[in-house]
């Protein structure tokens, strides 16, 4: 299936009950996600931001791995850092909303909660967006992000929901 195709079938859907659909998985395709959350459909990449944001609606998490799924194929995901990635950032009132790479915007939240892990000696900041897909904020969101943060003696954190958030 080339990816008009995909997209053709994939937007003559309704709704998208991921969740409910098993398909069989489709060999020799595949999508790839760079560390920029970049798109890529059989080592091409996928310019075209609205066909990004109906891919990134099919994404499901099973047993350690990522799959674009539709209700008659499961592709392969292989994603080098996370799903999406954090490109902006506003606070209103006393919460904060963060933008993905998909123009979607999320509120820090218990249900959408940040985290700060860190990889190879660097902080990994990322925002769980929905059952084990999360968007990485990017380098210059998570230093606006720790400039405007409170601090707690050491630690430092943003309150949004009623909730703190550590970033440290």
């Amino acid at each position: 299936m080339d990816l008009k195709e995909l997209e053709k079938s994939i937007l003559s859907l309704d709704d998208y009950p991921i969740d409910d659909w098993n398909p069989k998985i489709c060999e020799g395709v595949e999508f790839y996600i760079d560390s920029n959350a970049n798109w890529f459909f059989n080592s091409s990449k996928i310019d075209r931001l609205a066909m990004v944001k109906l891919f990134s609606k099919l994404v499901k998490y099973e047993e350690g791995q990522y799959f674009a799924i539709t209700p008659v194929e499961k592709i392969p995901i292989k994603v080098e850092k996370e799903i999406f990635s954090i490109i902006d950032y506003k606070q209103e009132g006393n919460d904060y909303f963060f933008q993905t790479n998909t123009e979607e915007w999320v509120k820090l939240s218990a249900k959408n909660e940040l985290t700060v892990l860190m990889k190879d000696n660097q902080p990994y900041p990322k925002i769980k967006l929905k059952n084990e897909i999360y968007g990485l904020l990017s380098r210059n969101v998570f230093y606006k992000v720790i400039a405007e943060s409170k601090q707690d003696g050491m630690s430092m954190y943003l309150e949004s929901d009623g909730r703190y958030f550590y970033l440290n």
